[in-house]
């Protein structure tokens, strides 16, 4: 069996769980392993040959493609393992590139304003990414049954993801990401002039022929990009979700907070990510020592 029957026939039994984003990068993914190993006899792909693959892209990908493609490698030979056509999975164990340290895009309260107001109605989006930490796919799937503005709140109930052209709707991944989050109160009017006179399953921010907003296009028609450009930010929608994390806790907001207002499943995610946060307590404790000890010797 070569590495391409395995792989056909790991799409048909081994990825129906997946949903249709993750299906659709798994395939963009194996598009590089399958390059190299295609026709393989899969019980000839040795430890060596995978390493050696994994060297050579890494010429020509960055880090991150080497290792996702690495990774969907893996479970095609673990399928291979579990249907025993194989003994080992010769993709383990084999050295990948590192993963080069975040760039830190994170934007103050000043810049999301002036993004926002560069944008003119358009700027309403920026303002709920960045003050309501909501994920792309989640912001275009708010309806407006899901803002409550008597009790200032916001429902995550739904995501809408763009996969190989078609828009996949669907639940959040995780138990955690559905959630409700506080509305500030200056972000109050902005939600109110996009509800108001809706029907409760209107979309909150349709795209201008009503369905669901696509990233890129919006980007584009929105001035987003060129907005962007014109203030120095080089930021995406996605950072502004990342800025609210950082702007919570300039607001004195704790990890636990912004772990449970971003939907992140584990606080170890919400801390490496926002580690950078804590940097200024260290003085403030290095100084409470100081001080706790100096009292101690009077």
């Amino acid at each position: 069996m070569t590495l391409s029957v395995m792989w056909s026939e790991y799409q048909r039994a081994g990825m129906t769980h997946l949903r249709a984003t993750t299906a659709q990068n798994y395939r963009q993914a194996f598009r590089h392993v399958e390059a190299a190993f295609g026709r393989w006899p899969v019980a000839k792909i040795e430890h060596a040959d995978v390493a050696a693959w994994v060297t050579a892209l890494s010429t020509v990908k960055g880090p991150e493609t080497v290792r996702y493609a690495h990774r969907v490698f893996c479970l095609v030979l673990d399928y291979g393992m579990r249907t025993r056509r194989l003994t080992n999975n010769a993709a383990r164990g084999v050295r990948l590139p590192r993963r080069p340290p975040a760039r830190e895009r994170i934007l103050t309260m000043a810049e999301v304003e002036a993004l926002a107001d560069r944008m003119g109605s358009e700027g309403d989006l920026v303002r709920v990414l960045a003050f309501l930490g909501l994920r792309w796919s989640e912001a275009v799937a708010l309806r407006v049954s899901d803002v409550d503005l008597d009790r200032r709140r916001v429902r995550v109930i739904e995501r809408a993801t763009e996969a190989g052209g078609r828009m996949d709707v669907s639940a959040p991944k995780t138990r955690a990401a559905v959630r409700e989050i506080g509305i500030p109160g200056f972000l109050v009017e902005v939600l109110t002039g996009r509800v108001e006179g809706k029907p409760r399953d209107a979309l909150v921010f349709p795209s201008p022929e009503g369905g669901y907003l696509r990233n890129g296009n919006w980007r584009t028609r929105s001035g987003f990009n060129a907005a962007v450009a014109a203030l120095g930010l080089d930021v995406t929608p996605h950072d502004l979700r990342r800025s609210f994390g950082s702007l919570a806790r300039a607001a004195g907001a704790d990890l636990r907070f912004i772990q449970k207002a971003m939907g992140h499943e584990s606080i170890t995610t919400t801390a490496r990510i926002y580690a950078h946060l804590y940097d200024n307590e260290l003085d403030v404790v290095a100084q409470a020592l100081g001080t706790l000890r100096e009292d101690g010797q009077k």
